[in-house]
């Protein structure tokens, strides 16, 4: 038995306070993510994210983050022989970890600048704290310090060698920068790398608890049985390290239209499950089997829009041979091995280097070349032996004749079972035409019996505002309601199609379907229409449509439209199908400040147009503001919230376990806005049914909102105006007044317009 050396400090509360962190961490983000809906991801979401103020359990996280720092406060106290920077190192990593507690993020989206600073503070800390914990001499330094039994400096535990303790600084400093450059690029897995990062923080400080628990003389079995339980956590690492490097960095598969990121899983629940996620829903294939679960994220190509365009495409033609399947699964395959062959080489080489420091592999005086080698050896047989544990377990779980179960979830679980679904979604709004038609007379009759004005004088204008048709042709319902009710345009408040690509609209038929109203249709660019913050591909797709009227057609220009005396404007959203979608309110700010900059010096606008509620909250140039984007009618002051025109479209209409955020299925909804001679709103009638693509139309409601009650009453002395159709229409593009243009300069000038003859 090696001879205690160490024998200050309370080596064993240290092991006690030491195993809280891990367990409470690891068992606290693994229980959270259990208890959220579905939707959460552990791969893709943070740690705080389970803690924030509007998280479900949140409770759950929390505690687990103060049990942590309070196992680190501990265990800085307890542990022998660490030096005094080392323990004050690890004592601030707790304590930060506690504020990390007290200082939640606001939701899981957004982030918080207080929080993300305590936090860095927590993770440079637990990740630096072992290059500052070289062994102190017995003094006052250590608690409870006694003389060492043994005087020989040398013969210090193993955790606090040289060697050691820069190895694992190294280790822990790499992960926390993967961690900083996550969150700058914005990695789609930061969540794994995250609780990378966090759990070889928790579990450091009871490696070197159990060294100094080892140190003072409290043995861990003969040595030749030490020696043989060796090679057990060397393949259990390199199980984790193959599958996490699978995860981190997951092996691409392509085929003609499609291509798929491809990984192992590292949730033990998904044991031979092999799970395609996609934004329309899962496909989950259950297999009878011992093998690790494979995740695929799959995408769609941006060719396959030129094959929908052709308007001949079937779900036949889309799918990929079977040839082509074979030559993507085994390339992808190949590759995948490889990985795991990495990831796992290098969990094992550092989980054996831990392991020397308890059980000295090596001879004192060996050659570091042999040390090494003693090292390497029994980390490549642990991962040849996990590869070929996952290796059977693959080949012998993923096979036809053990296939046991198959289930979708969402748009896919539909589609699944009418496959004939989004080829018939104009005709499905034929068919509904004449049950909007019976909508309208009713909404006639209640407001010829509640609003007799409105209904028996000739409004001055109106208007049809819709949002959100998300590639939904249900223009043939349009043209219903500019029909029968007379309408003189339209405002679409953006998110005409779903994935940013002009193509969709010809797919769809779109273009033509805007061209079939024969009024004037006014648009502003939503989230979801464009790739990018100057992606103009979308818009200059409608801009080749006759009666479409842009009024925001590039980012230096505005376009305010007057319609029968009534002026309207809009901006358009500056995010993008594919931005992080955080901070939302935030990154509206620049676009409303120039628009309103623009507008501020100019006649006052009757309706402003933006797609976010964030955008258009408060904004002072108009009288009315309208926006979409929420899926939801909504009313705020003067401001109007436009629900989705096609209940979110075909892609969206169908998802399940609908909350009332973006992208989920609501009802159609569509509002009609009449104004007076006055040129004020007079009234604001609005509209909810659906299942219309279902062809199964089901009436909710019509509202009838006396227009008095949205627009305030003009301030005295305001001159008075004269709206009718006599005053005809005019657009006038007026130039985006630049935020960084000097103060004294005109803004007369600077919003010199130019006036054209609308459409």
């Amino acid at each position: 038995m090696a001879k205690p050396i160490v024998s200050a400090g309370h080596p064993r509360l240290a092991v006690a306070s030491a195993l809280v962190p891990p367990i409470a961490l690891i068992g606290g983000w693994s229980v959270a993510a259990a208890l959220q809906p579905a939707g959460y991801s552990a791969v893709h979401e943070s740690i705080s994210a389970l803690a924030a103020s509007t998280t479900p359990h949140r409770w759950v996280m929390t505690t687990g983050l103060i049990l942590t720092g309070a196992g680190h406060l501990v265990t800085a106290y307890a542990v022998p022989r660490v030096g005094r920077l080392g323990r004050l190192l690890l004592g601030l990593g707790g304590l930060f970890t506690l504020l990390v507690a007290a200082l939640p993020l606001p939701s899981r989206t957004d982030s918080s600048a207080l929080h993300v600073a305590v936090a860095t503070v927590s993770f440079v800390a637990l990740a630096v704290w072992p290059l500052g914990a070289g062994p102190a001499s017995a003094t006052s330094a250590d608690v409870g310090a006694q003389a060492l039994i043994d005087a020989d400096a040398a013969a210090v535990g193993w955790p606090l060698r040289r060697y050691t303790r820069w190895a694992a600084t190294a280790v822990l400093v790499v992960l926390t920068v993967l961690v900083g450059a996550a969150t700058l690029a914005g990695w789609t897995r930061f969540g794994l790398v995250e609780r990378l990062a966090a759990g070889a923080q928790a579990v450091w400080p009871l490696g070197v608890a159990l060294g100094m628990w080892w140190a003072a003389g409290h043995p861990m079995g003969s040595a030749r049985w030490r020696r043989v339980w060796l090679i057990v956590p060397l393949v259990g690492a390199a199980l984790f390290g193959g599958t996490a490097m699978t995860t981190v960095w997951p092996t691409t598969a392509e085929t003609q239209h499609y291509s798929a990121q491809i990984s192992f899983s590292l949730d033990p629940r998904d044991n031979g499950v092999i799970r395609a996620r996609t934004v329309f829903g899962d496909v989950r294939v259950g297999f009878d089997g011992l093998a690790p679960g494979i995740e695929a994220r799959p995408e769609v190509k941006a060719n396959i829009t030129d094959v929908l365009a052709t308007g001949s495409a079937d779900l036949r033609s889309l799918q990929p041979s079977r040839t082509e399947l074979d030559a993507a699964i085994g390339s992808a395959a190949r590759t995948l091995v490889l990985r795991f062959l990495l990831g796992g080489l290098l969990v094992a080489l550092l989980v054996a280097a831990l392991e020397a420091t308890f059980v000295p592999l090596w001879r004192r005086r060996m050659p570091p070349a042999l040390r090494l080698g003693r090292l390497l050896g029994p980390a490549v047989v642990a991962t040849l032996v996990a590869a070929a544990f996952v290796g059977i377990g693959v080949r012998h779980t993923y096979t036809p004749s053990r296939q046991v179960s198959f289930a979708t979830t969402g748009l896919i679980g539909v589609v699944e079972q009418n496959k004939d679904l989004l080829s018939g979604v104009e005709a499905r709004a034929q068919e509904v035409t004449p049950y909007l038609r019976n909508l309208l007379a009713l909404s006639g009759a209640l407001q010829a019996k509640y609003a007799p004005a409105a209904a028996d004088g000739e409004p001055a204008l109106r208007l049809l505002l819709v949002s959100d048709v998300h590639d939904g042709n249900t223009y043939a319902l349009m043209k219903t309601i500019v029909t029968e009710e007379r309408i003189d345009a339209v405002i679409d408040a953006g998110d005409i199609v779903t994935f940013g690509r002009p193509e969709e609209l010809d797919a769809a038929g779109i273009p033509a379907g805007i061209a079939s109203l024969g009024v004037p249709y006014l648009f502003v660019r939503g989230n979801h229409d464009a790739t990018s913050t100057d992606d103009q591909a979308v818009l200059n797709r409608l801009a080749e449509v006759s009666n479409v009227v842009l009024l925001q057609p590039d980012a230096a220009t505005y376009r305010e439209m007057t319609i029968n005396g009534i002026r309207i404007a809009g901006f358009n959203d500056p995010r993008f199908f594919g931005d992080s979608g955080k901070n939302t309110a935030e990154a509206q700010k620049p676009a409303t400040a120039m628009f309103r900059a623009t507008f501020a010096d100019r006649d006052r606008l009757d309706i402003a147009v933006g797609h976010e509620p964030s955008a258009v909250r408060g904004l002072n140039v108009a009288d009315l503001l309208l926006n979409g984007h929420m899926h939801v009618p909504a009313l705020e002051g003067n401001r109007i919230q436009v629900g989705t025109f096609t209940g979110g479209g075909p892609f969206s209409h169908y998802l399940e376990n609908a909350s009332g955020e973006e992208l989920v299925g609501q009802p159609s909804a569509f509002d009609i806005a009449a104004f007076g001679a006055d040129c004020r709103l007079e009234t604001l009638t609005r509209y909810t049914f659906h299942n219309v693509i279902e062809g199964r139309p089901v009436y909710d409601g019509v509202s009838l909102v006396n227009g008095a009650t949205i627009e305030k009453a003009p301030a005295k002395g305001s001159p008075e105006r004269a709206c009718g159709p006599g005053t005809g229409r005019q657009v006038d593009d007026v130039p985006a007044v630049s935020l960084a243009a000097p103060e004294n300069s005109s803004p007369d000038t600077a919003s010199s317009p130019t006036t054209s003859t609308a459409p």
